[in-house]
């Protein structure tokens, strides 16, 4: 099994209230790290300035250990689930994250660390922005959430979501896209309902638009997502409910 640490894990581990060996205490226990979380930490960087940039690097040094697997981007992930091939419009494949995490790692500054990223060749040439780029992305995706609860149909987010992944002009069966997908659906029909009922995620949640890209994970049964909030009330139904766990019983396994 391997687990995937949410955004407040890896911070916990920055602040030094988790530890790296919490994490890594057995050989059998598998960490898999989702771009959505290691953009998030790495804006946290930007966000810093290089204020505590030896803090930042112990962090990153934990999850670049060995055995550590970096997830494709959620949308390529789901496109291999549903037709076995690769897909996707980013550019940007796991090995670029290592090389991001890396180039962090072994700059001597944050200065330097900024320089390597707009080097000639880089996938992270804009890195100095990545706060007002994702900021961006958050905005989109949450008002898209917003006029979803305007007027779609919460019995149709599964047809709804398979149309946006046709291959050769056909559509994935959206009986097997939610089955597939069971726990990123019943959250965001969950997430739905609570806009309806007045719920403001972009002035108040904007961390939930990454917690339902980690659900799209689960599709695969050898994941499971850590999490140090209860999603309880949310994913109630599906199955790969029961592989959202909480840190506390993470510690125990």
């Amino acid at each position: 099994m391997r687990y995937i640490m949410d955004t407040n894990i890896w911070v916990d581990v920055r602040r030094g209230s988790v530890t790296c060996g919490e994490l890594r205490r057995k050989t059998d226990i598998g960490i898999a790290l989702a771009p959505p979380v290691i953009i998030e930490l790495v804006r946290g960087v930007i966000k810093g300035g290089g204020q505590n940039f030896s803090q930042d690097q112990a962090l990153f040094r934990c999850m670049a250990q060995p055995g550590t697997e970096i997830l494709q981007l959620p949308r390529v992930f789901v496109t291999k689930v549903l037709w076995n091939i690769p897909g996707g419009t980013s550019g940007v494949v796991p090995q670029d994250y290592k090389q991001l995490i890396d180039s962090l790692i072994d700059s001597k500054s944050f200065t330097e660390f900024l320089a390597k990223t707009e080097k000639r060749g880089s996938q992270w040439q804009r890195m100095s922005e990545i706060h007002s780029i994702h900021e961006g992305v958050l905005e989109k995706e949450l008002r898209s959430l917003e006029k979803l609860a305007e007027g779609a149909s919460v019995k149709a987010i599964a047809v709804n979501l398979a149309r946006l992944y046709k291959y050769g002009g056909l559509m994935p069966d959206p009986e097997s896209f939610e089955r597939n997908f069971s726990a990123a659906i019943e959250f965001l029909r969950s997430s739905i309902l609570q806009v309806r009922n007045g719920a403001k995620p972009r002035k108040n949640d904007r961390g939930l638009y990454v917690d339902q890209q980690l659900f799209f994970y689960l599709a695969n049964p050898a994941l499971t997502v850590v999490t140090k909030e209860n999603f309880s009330s949310e994913i109630k139904r599906s199955v790969q409910a029961a592989r959202i766990i909480n840190f506390e019983a993470f510690r125990k396994i």
